[in-house]
């Protein structure tokens, strides 16, 4: 049997879209892996004062 260009790029095709169904089934099957980890800062950046009500009525610099 004789393997032309299209035969051959359609059984590189199939097996591509095998090994991916493969793969995908292997991937579902395995329980999630946490690997985002958080780290907690050492202390919060500046000073930490009392929020006064009469600045928070005041429209913010940035308001243009």
């Amino acid at each position: 049997m004789e393997l032309k260009r299209r035969h051959f790029i359609g059984v590189c095709g199939a097996a591509l879209a095998a090994a991916a169904t493969g793969g995908w089934t292997w991937l579902r099957s395995k329980p999630p892996v946490r690997w985002l980890v958080a780290v907690r800062g050492g202390r919060y950046p500046g000073p930490v004062r009392p929020l006064d009500e009469n600045d928070l009525k005041k429209p913010g610099r940035w308001l243009g």
